[in-house]
């Protein structure tokens, strides 16, 4: 008998409304597709029938006439009937595919595998990334560790189930340099683009690292609470709005880089005690061993992805831990729960809503971001600085 090869059928398109893509087919049952769109070139597609100048290099706009108006039609996207959408993309590529499957008439359950969400940054000219984006390399690698690859235990693992790794890496690219930070098979990375651009990009994924506002298993019958983010369409939006926020977050670390005031300035209040709900918590020492990692830790790239949690916190400050009992874990756990109540009170840290989940705010980024860059430079470059 002979045997036959499987093999999978792509078609490349330039849609007129959503640019270039494609679409790939696998040439047996049960016919699985994948689809790939890029958000950027359907917004060409947009701006073209509105009628709005722009300057278009590979997947990035160099220049946009009305940028205000651009955004408009970014989000708008977001609107789409993905079902209806993906189902045309599907048929239109392979009308066979309709009568292949006669007399069952069965639907496509479409999910989203990987998504790539960016933010351009727009600078006025070359030069201006140029002088600044030095000093984001080096908040990237000095304070979030990312100088070489760093792996290490950042989940919380099952019995018996390999442990998660968290990366922070860079590499030279013929652009220029690209930091990333990855965690759990998602990622935050930042890279310059066409040289006036710098990009914050979130991937997404494993998608069970978040949360979905919803009825459970989609039973309008039953409340709303916060589920696990599906990899469905149906959460697509939602997936938008994380990551969005995780660009945001990063966005915040590195313009906290730029930070023009003093260093007693920013870290001075932190370093003093303060009460709140009638509780006295001590200062910072950010020169103390245990607080200078506490710090450490509040700086790293990967906490813009989703935040941290106790246990993560606590593998970081007491690595003994986990290997520790029970008893012992709960010990560990308290300490790190009276830290992150005192950075809550000194305004570092905010919790996550609906989650035991914590971010930092701005002026946490601001006071890690100076103590750390101050702790990575030699006493010879502060001088000059100061000079």
């Amino acid at each position: 008998m002979r045997k036959s090869f499987a093999g999978f059928r792509y078609h490349y398109f330039n849609d007129p409304v959503f640019g270039f893509g494609h679409v790939r087919i696998q040439s047996w049952a049960p016919f699985n597709i994948f689809i790939c769109l890029n958000g950027r070139h359907w917004l060409e597609r947009q701006l073209q029938k509105q009628g709005i100048d722009y300057v278009k290099d590979g997947n990035c706009f160099v220049r946009i006439e009305d940028i205000a108006a651009a955004q408009v039609l970014l989000h708008e996207q977001l609107k789409t009937d993905w079902a209806k959408l993906l189902n045309g993309l599907a048929l239109g590529s392979c009308p066979a595919l309709s009568q292949i499957l006669r007399p069952l008439e069965p639907e496509y359950y479409w999910s989203a595998d990987e998504t790539e969400w960016a933010t351009d940054i727009m600078f006025k000219s070359v030069e201006a990334l140029e002088e600044l984006f030095p000093s984001f390399v080096h908040h990237a690698m000095r304070v979030c560790d990312s100088s070489s690859v760093m792996k290490y235990l950042g989940r919380r693992n099952l019995a018996g189930a390999a442990p998660d790794e968290v990366i922070s890496d860079y590499r030279r690219r013929y652009e220029g340099i690209r930091v990333k930070h990855s965690v759990n098979y998602n990622s935050v990375k930042m890279y310059n683009k066409s040289g006036s651009l710098l990009r914050i990009e979130t991937t997404i994924n494993n998608t069970r690292d978040f949360k979905v506002f919803r009825s459970p298993n989609d039973d309008e019958g039953k409340p709303a609470s916060w589920q696990k983010m599906r990899k469905g369409v149906s959460d697509l939006h939602r997936r938008c709005e994380v990551s969005q926020q995780c660009n945001d977050r990063y966005g915040d670390a590195l313009a906290a880089a730029q930070v023009e005031e003093k260093l007693k300035e920013v870290v001075s209040s932190a370093c003093n005690k303060v009460v709140k709900e009638g509780k006295r918590y001590r200062g910072l020492n950010p020169w103390q061993q245990d607080d200078y990692q506490m710090l450490m830790f509040l700086s790293k790239g990967e906490n813009a992805i989703n935040g941290f949690r106790n246990h993560d916190l606590r593998k970081w400050l007491y690595r003994e831990s986990e290997q520790s009992g029970k008893d012992q874990q709960k010990k560990y756990s308290g300490r790190t729960t009276r830290r992150i109540k005192m950075l809550r009170a000194h305004g570092l840290i905010r919790k996550v809503p609906r989650a035991n989940r914590y971010v930092l705010t701005e002026k946490g980024q601001k006071f890690s971001c100076s103590l750390m860059t101050a702790s990575a430079l030699d006493i010879k470059a502060l001088t000059e600085m100061a000079a």
